[in-house]
């Protein structure tokens, strides 16, 4: 498992080339397009999990990016 995930806006196509010739070769860095489409869904009288927080689906459209350092997984050696 890579210990760092960078989430790439769709809007910036660019900035997902420039990340990948920078970091494509690295094994610690994993580099993915947000393959997410359209408004976040609002069924009546449901909400559905959300898989990220707010402030980084903010943070991907401010920016372009993200960047999650994955947690140490270390205790499962053990």
């Amino acid at each position: 498992m890579y210990p760092c995930l960078i989430i790439v806006s769709r809007e910036e196509p660019g900035l997902l080339r420039a990340l990948m010739g920078l970091y494509g070769h690295e094994s610690g860095v994993q580099i993915r397009y947000d393959r997410r489409h359209g408004l976040p869904w609002s069924g009546p009288g449901e909400t559905p999990a959300r898989r990220s927080p707010p402030s980084l689906d903010t943070d991907l459209k401010d920016h372009g990016f993200i960047v999650i350092p994955r947690p140490s997984m270390g205790w499962l050696s053990r």
